[in-house]
């Protein structure tokens, strides 16, 4: 599909991490997600609560490692991120250190402009969603000393999920959820709630949901980052940057990523330097989902 064909419209893209594959299960449940969703894009759902709407499907469906299928902390304990962006209104909230709600990415709209802040955690979010009618009561630390101070390595979450949507008035946002890395220590945020790391949206630069090792990702400056170069450049190269810039997470920071977005002229990419990483675009008529097994990779 060449991206002339998507410029000027509407389109939603999602990931469900690096390194995830699109099982038996996975392809039935994308199918019918995009068929729910393909409606709501085309007859104008507003950007971010369409891309919240996305990704709250993805957490709900226990698949991937967000929502109701994160995986514990160090201390057997499952401690959630999420974090979204307006890309019209430029509102951006990130939330990390969640304990016992899955539905992170409605729990970011809620959120959302009741306050001047642009990153709350743990306790805090805990108290306001027992207060709001989220949680029934504080969820206790139920901590399995079996699982602290492992010697494994830390590994890539296989499944963090993301969504970035351009809607039928232009307009761009991005919603990133995560259950985190593999035997992380308590209190450990990746990139996935950062504003700028994980997730980003600005009508005038573009949108972008990243996914892999977090450390790695803000360390090379993040998802802002990334579509800040994009925005630099012409269309000609911007596969040359989008791989260039994985690579770099790569051989610099040792971590491998990927990432779904649009850039500032209102066109999809993907890209990975995984084996694989799930991920899907949508727009009125057209349903693509693969996990494509090379690594990098563009839309076209």
């Amino acid at each position: 599909m060449d991206f002339q064909e998507v410029e000027g419209g509407p389109f939603l893209l999602f990931h469900c991490g690096t390194g995830s594959t699109l099982t038996y299960a996975a392809r039935n449940f994308l199918a019918g997600m995009m068929a729910e969703l393909e409606p709501r894009l085309t007859l104008g759902e507003r950007a971010f609560e369409l891309a919240v709407r996305c990704v709250d499907r993805l957490e709900d469906s226990g698949l991937f490692n967000g929502g109701k299928g994160a995986i514990p902390q160090s201390d057997g304990v499952v401690r959630r991120d999420a974090g979204g962006m307006d890309g019209k209104s430029l509102d951006a909230l990130g939330i990390s250190q969640v304990r016992g709600i899955p539905s992170m990415a409605r729990l970011v709209a809620a959120l959302m402009g009741q306050s001047a802040h642009v990153h709350l955690s743990g306790s805090m979010v805990e108290r306001w969603a027992l207060r709001h009618g989220w949680l029934s009561e504080l969820p206790e630390e139920k901590e399995d000393p079996t699982f602290m101070w492992e010697t494994l390595p830390g590994l890539a979450g296989e499944g963090t999920v993301g969504c970035v949507v351009r809607d039928c008035q232009g307009d761009l946002a991005a919603v990133t959820s995560t259950g985190g890395i593999g035997r992380m220590w308590p209190g450990r945020i990746g990139d996935s709630p950062v504003v700028g790391g994980g997730f980003y949206a600005d009508n005038e630069r573009g949108a972008i949901s990243m996914t892999g090792v977090g450390e790695a990702i803000l360390k090379a400056g993040g998802g802002g980052t990334l579509l800040a170069l994009l925005a630099s450049t012409s269309k000609e190269n911007r596969d040359t940057i989008l791989s260039g810039f994985l690579d770099r997470i790569q051989a610099r920071f040792s971590g491998e990523a990927g990432c779904v977005g649009a850039d500032r002229n209102g066109l999809p990419f993907a890209a990975h330097s995984t084996s694989r990483m799930v991920h899907g675009f949508l727009r009125k008529g057209h349903h693509h989902v693969s996990d494509q097994a090379s690594g990098y990779r563009g839309l076209s």
